[in-house]
């Protein structure tokens, strides 16, 4: 038997309802969505910002982009840890940080990726089409104040590493790396004073403009005088008055 074709139309568009309603339940309840760009978009946006979206799973140690690719995609990290990272003229790599659940990867102003992104462990994201992307952020001023929030977070934090390269005392800039990251995991996890093992001691170096040798010196140090411990969940900030004098130098 044919079905009427104006009976199958409206099961289509129920089912769409029914899989744009789900995605925008998971939007709600997502754990990323209050410290991301997601957060900073009115209820009664987040509809078309579900309905241009897709889950993207990356796994360990896979290339989410390449620096110099084409700008396809707007993603959203909502659980997991990328190391971001440019290849310099001599064909050395400069770590430029580290993005965790929340952080905005892609420039959808840019037509091609500034930096390359790599998965550190298995890493979860939202996935944007850029045009798609481009037309949301177009339709209204608070959605690109939110895309300038964004930005200006991301030149803050280039600001501070660049002020942690520029101090020569190698253990001062370490603490300020141990504090650092905690503080910006705290915004999705609530209190936390644990910094992910699985950071390699080599990016945190080439973070910090430090040779591995050194990182692992300056580890040692702190283990040693029970400043930090490390676990299987990672290093535990054990002595945080002692990190911040140290910080401050």
């Amino acid at each position: 038997m044919t079905q009427d074709p104006t009976v199958a139309q409206k099961i289509k568009e129920q089912r769409k309802g029914h899989f744009l309603a789900e995605k925008d339940r998971l939007c709600a309840y997502c754990p990323a969505r209050g410290v991301s760009f997601c957060g900073m978009v009115p209820n009664d946006d987040m509809v078309f910002l579900s309905s241009h979206s897709r889950p993207f799973t990356l796994g360990r140690r896979k290339t989410l982009f390449h620096q110099g690719d084409e700008t396809q995609s707007i993603y959203v990290v909502t659980s997991g840890t990328l190391r971001l990272y440019q290849m310099l003229a001599d064909g050395r790599r400069q770590v430029i940080g580290f993005a965790i659940a929340g952080d905005l990867l892609g420039y959808p102003l840019s037509d091609h990726n500034d930096y390359s992104a790599d998965a550190l462990d298995s890493v979860y994201l939202c996935q944007f089409p850029r045009q798609d992307f481009l037309q949301f952020i177009n339709s209204g001023v608070h959605l690109q104040r939110a895309l300038l929030s964004v930005t200006h977070d991301d030149l803050s934090r280039a600001r501070d590493q660049i002020a942690l390269i520029g101090q020569k005392n190698a253990e001062r800039k370490m603490a300020q790396f141990l504090l650092n990251f905690p503080s910006r995991q705290t915004r999705v996890e609530g209190q936390t004073s644990i910094l992910p093992v699985r950071i390699p001691q080599a990016d945190i170096g080439d973070y910090l403009g430090l040779t591995i040798e050194t990182v692992n010196r300056m580890l040692a140090r702190l283990v040693r005088t029970k400043t930090i411990l490390v676990t299987d969940a990672g290093i535990e900030l054990c002595d945080l008055p002692r990190l911040r004098m140290l910080a401050e130098g």
